[in-house]
């Protein structure tokens, strides 16, 4: 669980840049193979990350604590499911 706000930004954008960068991996090795699903998997994660931010900087209910536990669950999830993507696109 992250301690502040100000971390789990920081860990939303590491893994989302992580899903970017095996994207565009995928990409460089695969020049022609399934290249604009690749590019569909990088712009849901764009989409991923804003709708994050967008969520976690409308909490102003006190304990905030809870929502950023569900956020953060629910951002593990996504981002895992996007992680299969790329690597379903590989196969």
């Amino acid at each position: 669980m992250p301690r502040n706000l100000r971390t789990f930004k920081k860990d939303i954008d590491y893994l989302i840049d992580e899903v970017i960068s095996d994207c565009c991996t995928f990409i460089y090795i695969n020049p022609d193979k399934k290249e604009a699903k690749a590019m569909e998997v990088l712009n849901e994660a764009i989409a991923l990350r804003n709708e994050m931010f967008d969520r976690l900087n409308k909490i102003h209910e006190k304990p905030a604590r809870p929502h950023f536990k569900t956020l953060k669950e629910e951002f593990l999830k996504r981002v895992d499911a996007l992680f299969e993507k790329i690597s379903e696109l590989a196969k």
